[in-house]
Protein backbone atom coordinates (compact mmCIF):
# COMPACT_ATOMS: atom_id res chain seq x y z
CA UNK A 1 0.00 0.00 0.00
CA UNK A 2 1.11 3.46 -0.78
CA UNK A 3 2.29 5.32 1.93
CA UNK A 4 3.74 8.57 0.15
CA UNK A 5 1.59 11.31 1.05
CA UNK A 6 2.96 13.30 -1.63
CA UNK A 7 1.01 11.30 -3.95
CA UNK A 8 -2.17 11.10 -2.14
CA UNK A 9 -4.76 13.10 -3.85
CA UNK A 10 -6.64 16.14 -1.71
CA UNK A 11 -10.03 14.66 -0.29
CA UNK A 12 -11.25 18.58 -0.89
CA UNK A 13 -11.14 17.76 -4.85
CA UNK A 14 -12.60 14.78 -4.46
CA UNK A 15 -15.46 16.26 -1.85
CA UNK A 16 -15.99 19.30 -4.41
CA UNK A 17 -17.81 16.59 -7.13
CA UNK A 18 -19.94 16.45 -4.49
CA UNK A 19 -20.57 19.90 -2.89
CA UNK A 20 -20.84 21.65 -6.73
CA UNK A 21 -24.15 21.38 -8.85
CA UNK A 22 -23.03 21.29 -12.32
CA UNK A 23 -20.82 18.50 -11.05
CA UNK A 24 -20.78 14.67 -12.07
CA UNK A 25 -20.83 12.49 -8.71
CA UNK A 26 -18.82 9.20 -8.50
CA UNK A 27 -20.05 6.23 -7.59
CA UNK A 28 -18.51 2.07 -6.90
CA UNK A 29 -19.25 0.34 -9.66
CA UNK A 30 -18.92 -3.12 -9.87
CA UNK A 31 -17.03 -4.96 -13.20
CA UNK A 32 -19.60 -7.45 -15.15
CA UNK A 33 -20.14 -10.73 -13.89
CA UNK A 34 -16.64 -12.06 -15.10
CA UNK A 35 -13.95 -9.72 -13.79
CA UNK A 36 -12.98 -10.28 -10.13
CA UNK A 37 -10.47 -7.18 -9.96
CA UNK A 38 -11.30 -3.53 -10.28
CA UNK A 39 -14.19 -3.29 -8.13
CA UNK A 40 -15.11 0.33 -6.97
CA UNK A 41 -14.20 2.03 -10.34
CA UNK A 42 -15.87 5.25 -10.87
CA UNK A 43 -19.22 5.51 -12.83
CA UNK A 44 -20.28 8.54 -14.06
CA UNK A 45 -24.22 9.52 -12.94
CA UNK A 46 -25.34 12.58 -15.20
CA UNK A 47 -26.58 15.59 -13.15
CA UNK A 48 -30.44 15.38 -14.34
CA UNK A 49 -30.53 11.62 -13.27
CA UNK A 50 -29.40 12.30 -9.83
CA UNK A 51 -31.84 15.28 -9.19
CA UNK A 52 -34.59 13.24 -10.48
CA UNK A 53 -33.63 11.02 -7.74
CA UNK A 54 -36.64 10.65 -4.47
CA UNK A 55 -33.79 9.51 -2.53
CA UNK A 56 -32.79 11.23 0.77
CA UNK A 57 -29.40 12.94 0.28
CA UNK A 58 -26.89 13.21 3.23
CA UNK A 59 -23.39 14.73 3.37
CA UNK A 60 -20.67 14.36 6.14
CA UNK A 61 -20.68 18.09 7.79
CA UNK A 62 -16.78 18.42 6.79
CA UNK A 63 -16.00 18.58 3.37
CA UNK A 64 -12.63 18.48 3.54
CA UNK A 65 -11.36 16.03 6.31
CA UNK A 66 -7.73 15.62 5.60
CA UNK A 67 -5.03 18.40 5.07
CA UNK A 68 -2.99 18.87 1.75
CA UNK A 69 -0.06 18.48 3.91
CA UNK A 70 -0.55 15.13 5.26
CA UNK A 71 -0.33 16.49 8.82
CA UNK A 72 -2.90 15.27 11.60
CA UNK A 73 -5.85 17.63 11.49
CA UNK A 74 -5.06 20.16 14.33
CA UNK A 75 -2.44 20.06 17.23
CA UNK A 76 -4.73 18.78 19.54
CA UNK A 77 -6.34 16.36 17.61
CA UNK A 78 -3.90 13.67 15.74
CA UNK A 79 -6.40 11.79 13.77
CA UNK A 80 -5.04 11.46 10.73
CA UNK A 81 -9.19 13.11 8.97
CA UNK A 82 -12.41 13.76 10.52
CA UNK A 83 -15.29 12.97 8.53
CA UNK A 84 -15.67 12.46 4.94
CA UNK A 85 -18.48 12.93 2.07
CA UNK A 86 -21.36 10.82 1.99
CA UNK A 87 -24.75 10.94 0.31
CA UNK A 88 -28.03 8.48 0.32
CA UNK A 89 -28.27 7.37 -3.81
CA UNK A 90 -30.33 5.34 -5.43
CA UNK A 91 -31.19 3.74 -2.29
CA UNK A 92 -27.78 2.80 -1.03
CA UNK A 93 -25.06 5.24 0.53
CA UNK A 94 -22.33 6.00 -2.02
CA UNK A 95 -18.78 7.43 -0.72
CA UNK A 96 -15.77 10.28 -1.29
CA UNK A 97 -13.40 7.86 0.39
CA UNK A 98 -10.26 9.88 1.30
CA UNK A 99 -7.04 8.21 0.62
CA UNK A 100 -4.59 7.49 3.71
CA UNK A 101 -3.04 10.09 5.54
CA UNK A 102 -0.14 7.78 6.94
CA UNK A 103 1.51 11.39 8.16
CA UNK A 104 3.63 9.39 11.17
CA UNK A 105 5.17 7.10 8.44
CA UNK A 106 8.59 8.20 8.81
CA UNK A 107 8.62 8.25 12.68
CA UNK A 108 6.99 5.45 13.39
CA UNK A 109 9.99 3.35 14.57
CA UNK A 110 9.73 6.02 17.68
CA UNK A 111 6.57 4.23 19.11
CA UNK A 112 8.55 1.57 20.35
CA UNK A 113 9.66 4.16 22.64
CA UNK A 114 6.27 5.42 23.71
CA UNK A 115 4.72 4.17 26.96
CA UNK A 116 2.28 1.56 27.33
CA UNK A 117 0.12 3.34 29.84
CA UNK A 118 -3.38 1.68 30.32
CA UNK A 119 -6.27 4.00 30.60
CA UNK A 120 -7.35 5.17 34.30
CA UNK A 121 -10.53 3.41 34.56
CA UNK A 122 -9.07 -0.11 33.00
CA UNK A 123 -10.79 -2.87 34.23
CA UNK A 124 -8.82 -6.44 32.91
CA UNK A 125 -5.69 -7.62 34.44
CA UNK A 126 -2.60 -5.55 34.10
CA UNK A 127 -1.31 -7.76 30.79
CA UNK A 128 -4.48 -6.70 28.64
CA UNK A 129 -6.79 -3.56 28.44
CA UNK A 130 -9.39 -4.85 27.08
CA UNK A 131 -12.29 -2.44 25.55
CA UNK A 132 -16.08 -2.20 27.76
CA UNK A 133 -19.18 -0.54 26.34
CA UNK A 134 -21.10 1.88 28.40
CA UNK A 135 -23.62 0.43 30.27
CA UNK A 136 -27.21 1.30 29.32
CA UNK A 137 -30.70 0.01 28.88
CA UNK A 138 -33.39 1.22 26.91
CA UNK A 139 -36.98 1.11 27.94
CA UNK A 140 -39.13 0.76 25.14
CA UNK A 141 -42.63 1.92 27.48
CA UNK A 142 -40.87 5.45 27.87
CA UNK A 143 -38.39 5.91 24.56
CA UNK A 144 -35.66 6.89 26.71
CA UNK A 145 -32.08 5.17 27.53
CA UNK A 146 -31.54 4.71 30.91
CA UNK A 147 -27.76 5.28 31.36
CA UNK A 148 -25.77 3.32 34.33
CA UNK A 149 -21.99 5.04 34.69
CA UNK A 150 -20.23 3.18 36.96
CA UNK A 151 -17.71 6.46 36.89
CA UNK A 152 -19.34 9.78 38.82
CA UNK A 153 -18.98 12.89 36.89
CA UNK A 154 -18.47 11.12 33.55
CA UNK A 155 -20.82 11.60 30.28
CA UNK A 156 -20.17 8.03 29.08
CA UNK A 157 -19.02 5.16 30.92
CA UNK A 158 -15.62 5.54 30.97
CA UNK A 159 -13.32 8.58 32.85
CA UNK A 160 -13.18 12.05 31.30
CA UNK A 161 -9.22 10.91 30.28
CA UNK A 162 -10.46 8.07 28.82
CA UNK A 163 -12.56 10.13 26.50
CA UNK A 164 -9.79 12.66 25.90
CA UNK A 165 -7.34 10.20 24.94
CA UNK A 166 -9.86 8.79 22.77
CA UNK A 167 -10.64 12.27 21.10
CA UNK A 168 -7.23 13.51 20.79
CA UNK A 169 -6.29 10.58 18.06
CA UNK A 170 -10.10 10.64 16.38
CA UNK A 171 -10.80 7.09 18.15
CA UNK A 172 -14.78 6.33 17.78
CA UNK A 173 -16.29 5.51 20.98
CA UNK A 174 -20.08 6.74 20.31
CA UNK A 175 -21.11 8.61 17.18
CA UNK A 176 -23.31 12.01 17.32
CA UNK A 177 -25.20 11.84 21.44
CA UNK A 178 -27.42 15.16 20.57
CA UNK A 179 -29.83 13.01 18.26
CA UNK A 180 -31.43 9.71 17.62
CA UNK A 181 -28.80 7.90 15.39
CA UNK A 182 -26.88 4.78 15.34
CA UNK A 183 -24.09 2.59 13.53
CA UNK A 184 -24.16 -0.92 12.66
CA UNK A 185 -20.65 -2.32 12.26
CA UNK A 186 -19.75 -6.06 11.75
CA UNK A 187 -16.50 -7.81 12.95
CA UNK A 188 -15.39 -10.52 9.92
CA UNK A 189 -12.90 -12.91 11.50
CA UNK A 190 -14.01 -15.49 9.27
CA UNK A 191 -17.30 -16.51 7.24
CA UNK A 192 -19.68 -18.82 8.51
CA UNK A 193 -22.41 -18.79 6.35
CA UNK A 194 -24.56 -15.76 7.92
CA UNK A 195 -22.97 -13.18 5.75
CA UNK A 196 -24.98 -13.42 2.93
CA UNK A 197 -28.18 -12.54 4.84
CA UNK A 198 -26.78 -9.86 6.82
CA UNK A 199 -25.94 -8.22 3.08
CA UNK A 200 -28.96 -9.01 2.00
CA UNK A 201 -30.82 -7.51 4.52
CA UNK A 202 -28.57 -4.31 4.49
CA UNK A 203 -29.99 -3.84 0.86
CA UNK A 204 -33.29 -4.62 0.99
CA UNK A 205 -33.78 -2.02 3.88
CA UNK A 206 -31.28 0.90 2.49
CA UNK A 207 -29.03 0.41 5.68
CA UNK A 208 -25.15 1.40 5.95
CA UNK A 209 -22.38 -0.66 7.83
CA UNK A 210 -18.58 -1.10 8.22
CA UNK A 211 -17.34 -4.57 7.91
CA UNK A 212 -14.13 -4.93 9.40
CA UNK A 213 -12.27 -7.31 7.55
CA UNK A 214 -9.08 -9.92 8.87
CA UNK A 215 -6.63 -10.85 6.71
CA UNK A 216 -7.69 -14.35 4.87
CA UNK A 217 -10.95 -12.49 4.43
CA UNK A 218 -9.63 -9.90 2.71
CA UNK A 219 -7.89 -12.64 0.44
CA UNK A 220 -11.17 -14.53 0.33
CA UNK A 221 -9.59 -17.30 2.14
CA UNK A 222 -12.16 -20.05 3.98
CA UNK A 223 -11.68 -23.37 5.00
CA UNK A 224 -15.56 -24.03 4.26
CA UNK A 225 -16.17 -21.73 0.96
CA UNK A 226 -14.88 -21.37 -2.08
CA UNK A 227 -13.03 -18.58 -2.85
CA UNK A 228 -15.78 -17.25 -6.03
CA UNK A 229 -17.96 -17.02 -3.10
CA UNK A 230 -15.49 -14.75 -0.68
CA UNK A 231 -14.85 -12.79 -3.56
CA UNK A 232 -18.95 -12.28 -4.49
CA UNK A 233 -19.12 -11.39 -0.20
CA UNK A 234 -16.49 -9.02 -0.80
CA UNK A 235 -17.54 -7.42 -4.06
CA UNK A 236 -21.04 -6.44 -2.26
CA UNK A 237 -19.66 -5.14 0.87
CA UNK A 238 -17.50 -2.96 -1.43
CA UNK A 239 -20.07 -1.87 -4.13
CA UNK A 240 -23.71 -1.73 -1.96
CA UNK A 241 -22.80 1.10 0.28
CA UNK A 242 -20.65 0.33 2.97
CA UNK A 243 -17.34 0.86 4.65
CA UNK A 244 -14.39 -1.79 4.61
CA UNK A 245 -12.24 -1.79 7.72
CA UNK A 246 -9.33 -3.26 8.59
CA UNK A 247 -9.32 -5.87 11.78
CA UNK A 248 -5.76 -6.57 11.28
CA UNK A 249 -4.20 -9.97 9.35
CA UNK A 250 -3.95 -12.88 12.29
CA UNK A 251 -6.08 -11.12 14.85
CA UNK A 252 -3.59 -10.54 17.84
CA UNK A 253 -3.53 -8.52 21.06
CA UNK A 254 -1.80 -5.48 19.25
CA UNK A 255 -1.21 -3.89 22.23
CA UNK A 256 1.79 -6.48 22.50
CA UNK A 257 3.12 -5.52 18.96
CA UNK A 258 6.13 -3.65 18.09
CA UNK A 259 5.01 -0.51 15.98
CA UNK A 260 6.85 -2.35 12.89
CA UNK A 261 4.39 -5.56 13.52
CA UNK A 262 1.79 -3.68 13.51
CA UNK A 263 2.37 -2.05 10.34
CA UNK A 264 2.84 -5.14 9.24
CA UNK A 265 -0.38 -6.66 10.32
CA UNK A 266 -2.46 -3.67 8.73
CA UNK A 267 -0.43 -3.84 5.20
CA UNK A 268 -1.31 -7.84 4.83
CA UNK A 269 -5.35 -6.66 5.25
CA UNK A 270 -4.50 -3.76 2.66
CA UNK A 271 -2.51 -5.68 0.37
CA UNK A 272 -4.97 -8.69 0.92
CA UNK A 273 -7.81 -6.94 -0.42
CA UNK A 274 -6.09 -5.28 -3.10
CA UNK A 275 -5.06 -8.21 -4.43
CA UNK A 276 -8.69 -9.26 -5.31
CA UNK A 277 -10.27 -5.41 -5.90
CA UNK A 278 -7.30 -3.28 -7.17
CA UNK A 279 -9.28 -0.11 -6.99
CA UNK A 280 -10.85 -0.81 -3.89
CA UNK A 281 -10.75 2.56 -1.36
CA UNK A 282 -7.83 2.78 1.23
CA UNK A 283 -9.05 1.34 4.48
CA UNK A 284 -9.27 3.66 6.70
CA UNK A 285 -11.27 2.36 9.90
CA UNK A 286 -9.28 0.34 12.25
CA UNK A 287 -10.88 -2.13 14.99
CA UNK A 288 -8.13 -3.84 17.56
CA UNK A 289 -8.67 -7.19 17.83
CA UNK A 290 -10.40 -8.51 21.16
CA UNK A 291 -10.64 -5.06 21.98
CA UNK A 292 -7.29 -4.94 23.49
CA UNK A 293 -6.29 -1.14 23.15
CA UNK A 294 -4.20 1.63 24.80
CA UNK A 295 -2.98 5.04 23.83
CA UNK A 296 0.19 3.34 22.48
CA UNK A 297 -1.78 1.26 19.90
CA UNK A 298 -4.44 4.34 19.46
CA UNK A 299 -1.28 6.96 18.29
CA UNK A 300 0.40 3.98 16.89
CA UNK A 301 -2.54 3.35 14.33
CA UNK A 302 -3.15 6.93 13.79
CA UNK A 303 0.70 7.57 12.57
CA UNK A 304 -0.60 4.96 9.86
CA UNK A 305 -3.74 7.05 8.78
CA UNK A 306 -6.19 4.96 11.03
CA UNK A 307 -8.94 5.94 13.13
CA UNK A 308 -9.99 3.45 15.71
CA UNK A 309 -13.33 2.54 15.85
CA UNK A 310 -14.28 0.59 19.34
CA UNK A 311 -17.82 0.35 20.38
CA UNK A 312 -20.48 1.12 22.82
CA UNK A 313 -23.08 -2.30 22.21
CA UNK A 314 -21.85 -5.87 22.01
CA UNK A 315 -23.35 -9.08 23.12
CA UNK A 316 -22.08 -12.46 22.83
CA UNK A 317 -22.59 -13.71 19.65
CA UNK A 318 -19.18 -14.88 18.45
CA UNK A 319 -19.95 -18.42 19.64
CA UNK A 320 -20.63 -20.18 16.58
CA UNK A 321 -21.61 -23.66 18.10
CA UNK A 322 -23.68 -22.09 20.93
CA UNK A 323 -25.46 -18.73 19.56
CA UNK A 324 -28.15 -16.87 21.13
CA UNK A 325 -31.80 -17.80 20.29
CA UNK A 326 -33.56 -15.01 18.36
CA UNK A 327 -35.41 -14.22 21.49
CA UNK A 328 -31.95 -13.74 23.31
CA UNK A 329 -30.05 -11.82 20.31
CA UNK A 330 -33.01 -9.37 19.34
CA UNK A 331 -33.68 -8.03 22.97
CA UNK A 332 -29.77 -7.85 23.88
CA UNK A 333 -29.70 -5.37 20.54
CA UNK A 334 -32.76 -3.31 21.53
CA UNK A 335 -31.76 -3.73 25.49
CA UNK A 336 -28.53 -1.33 24.46
CA UNK A 337 -30.28 1.62 22.00
CA UNK A 338 -28.80 4.71 22.61
CA UNK A 339 -28.17 8.27 20.78
CA UNK A 340 -24.68 8.00 19.17
CA UNK A 341 -24.87 4.04 19.65
CA UNK A 342 -22.11 2.16 18.21
CA UNK A 343 -23.33 -1.01 17.54
CA UNK A 344 -21.12 -4.26 17.25
CA UNK A 345 -22.26 -7.43 15.89
CA UNK A 346 -19.90 -10.90 14.48
CA UNK A 347 -21.07 -11.81 10.65
CA UNK A 348 -20.37 -15.00 11.50
CA UNK A 349 -23.20 -15.20 13.49
CA UNK A 350 -26.25 -16.71 12.30
CA UNK A 351 -28.46 -15.35 15.34
CA UNK A 352 -27.48 -11.66 14.27
CA UNK A 353 -28.36 -12.42 10.31
CA UNK A 354 -31.72 -13.47 11.61
CA UNK A 355 -32.47 -10.87 13.61
CA UNK A 356 -30.80 -7.99 11.88
CA UNK A 357 -34.19 -7.11 9.72
CA UNK A 358 -36.83 -6.83 12.75
CA UNK A 359 -34.07 -4.75 14.72
CA UNK A 360 -33.52 -2.11 11.81
CA UNK A 361 -37.70 -1.93 11.66
CA UNK A 362 -37.50 -1.50 15.30
CA UNK A 363 -34.67 1.06 15.32
CA UNK A 364 -36.34 3.06 12.87
CA UNK A 365 -39.73 2.85 14.49
CA UNK A 366 -38.17 4.49 17.83
CA UNK A 367 -37.06 7.69 15.87
CA UNK A 368 -33.63 6.66 14.97
CA UNK A 369 -31.61 6.97 11.66
CA UNK A 370 -28.68 4.50 10.78
CA UNK A 371 -25.74 5.98 9.51
CA UNK A 372 -22.62 5.49 8.42
CA UNK A 373 -19.22 5.56 11.11
CA UNK A 374 -17.54 8.67 8.46
CA UNK A 375 -20.70 11.01 9.80
CA UNK A 376 -18.89 10.47 13.39
CA UNK A 377 -16.48 13.22 13.38
CA UNK A 378 -13.19 13.39 15.03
Amino acid sequence: MAMDAKKRLCAAICAAMFALSGCRAMVLRPDSPDETAGVGRSAEIDPAEEANSTDEIETGEEADPLEPTGKPISEDCLSPFSTFTWKFLNGKTVYVFPKRNAYGLSTLSEMDKFPHDRFEDSHQPPEKDQWYPGNVIYHEDTHKPEYLWAWPNSTADRKQSTLDTLAKYGAIYRGDESRKVIYLTFDCGYEAGATEKILDTLRDKGAPATFFLTGPYARAESKEYDRDYMLYLLNRMLTEGHIVGNHTNTHPNMTEKTASEVLDEMQAVEDGLRSNFPDAPDLVYFRPPEGAVDEWLLRTSAKLGYRTVLWSFAYEDWHEDSQPSYEEGIAAAKHGLHPGAVYLLHAESQTNADILAEFIDWVRSEGYEILPICDIPA
